[in-house]
């Protein structure tokens, strides 16, 4: 009976080593497949996106291509469209004095003219009347000093008063100041017989306009009959949008392109005008240049490139995306596979770069190839 349950008493000790060995293999491969659980479960609910965010998959990322930001100082330029135009002052806009009628018109479009050159010649009633009333006026002057002078000769014989030859003076005085009223309002006729008056030219140029036609009347303050233009003193006015004046400042340096020029004229900013125009958003800004002889003619039409040398970040092209026709916007990395979109402020496109004027700081990483991966609903700056 020993024997017999001596051998049923070692089997439970026997195999208590394979029991224990199939419970550590269990919890090893519990302890083993959790994190695989866990990880297919963050895998499957990733962290919920934020507004602008697009997330991509580790496939996608070869596509996708990122640049630094930096705030390296770059010599940037603007460009705008460029036309000639005449400066403040040199044109001159003639018009007819007095009320009357056209009789001869003297010159033609383009012509050439100095100071004083007949431009028009006027018949004008009311001129008549203004040289008979000069007349009248320095006849009656002379009248008056004669009177005085004699007034004076008798003082002196002992046969005139004092009290005649104070108001002889008075007639004097006020005779001269009647000629000095008649003559500032026959000024602006000139000399001339009875009611013609021709019309000259107030400064030396080149007539770049002319209503003024045999017969037609004309009016004091109306429509200008000639134009004229120096041509000798021009500028360039270059119309800045107004997201890059901030960029123009006042003596920089730009060089200016003409399809009819052969080569490119080097100039400088003269001033800045203040006023945007409400459609295109653009104010002018006008350069002088250096040297153009008889090369440039108003009403040319070309392109400007003015030096701006501004500390700022610029990025390809390709980085900015154009959301709904109007808003630029560029991708910026927050981790490997997310991406947040950003609105910038960006200048004017210059040989494949874009200045950034705000909306990004320096140290960020930016999407510069496959942006529109990311937003299949924007348009490419360029």
């Amino acid at each position: 009976m020993i024997r017999g349950n001596g051998p049923s008493h070692a089997f439970p000790a026997a195999n208590a080593r394979p029991t224990l060995a199939i419970v550590v293999t269990c919890l090893v491969a519990i302890g083993c497949t959790q994190p695989a659980a866990e990880q297919k479960t963050e895998e499957s609910h990733p962290p919920a996106l934020e507004r602008g965010e697009v997330r991509i998959r580790e496939a996608s990322r070869q596509f996708i291509e990122v640049e630094t930001v930096s705030d390296a100082r770059s010599d940037s330029t603007v460009t705008a469209p460029a036309r000639v135009d005449f400066r403040d002052g040199a044109v001159s806009q003639v018009g007819a004095p007095l009320e009357g009628r056209v009789v001869t018109v003297h010159v033609l479009l383009g012509q050439r003219v100095s100071v004083g050159t007949p431009l028009v010649t006027l018949d004008c009633p009311e001129a008549a009347a203004m040289r008979a009333a000069e007349a009248v006026a320095q006849s009656s002057l002379r009248e008056a000093r004669l009177e005085l002078e004699r007034q004076r000769r008798m003082q002196q014989e002992g046969v005139g008063t004092e009290r005649e030859r104070v108001a002889a003076e008075t007639k004097v005085s006020a005779a001269e100041a009647e000629v000095a009223r008649v003559e500032s309002g026959a000024v602006s006729i000139g000399k001339g017989p009875a009611a013609a008056v021709v019309v000259r030219a107030p400064i030396g140029g080149v007539v770049i306009g002319r209503k003024a036609s045999v017969g037609m009347a004309v009016q004091r303050g109306g429509d200008p009959l000639v134009e004229i233009g120096d041509t000798s003193a021009l500028w360039i006015v270059a119309d800045v949008f107004e997201r890059d004046l901030p960029h123009v400042h006042q003596g920089a340096k730009s060089r200016i392109t003409f399809p009819s020029v052969n080569h490119r004229m080097q100039g400088r900013v003269t001033s800045i005008g203040t006023v945007v125009a409400a459609g295109l958003r653009t104010s002018p800004v006008f350069l002088t240049v250096d040297a153009h002889g008889a090369s440039l003619r108003p009403g040319m039409y070309g392109r400007a490139e003015i030096d701006s040398a501004d500390a700022g970040v610029t990025v390809p092209v390709n980085a900015v995306l154009i959301k709904e026709g109007k808003d630029p916007m560029v991708y910026v990395q927050k981790d490997p596979l997310t991406f947040v979109g950003r609105h910038v402020v960006v200048a004017q496109p210059v040989e494949g770069r874009v200045q950034i004027v705000s909306g990004l700081a320096p140290g960020e990483k930016v999407v510069v190839r496959g942006a529109l991966l990311l937003d299949g609903s924007a348009d490419q700056l360029l």
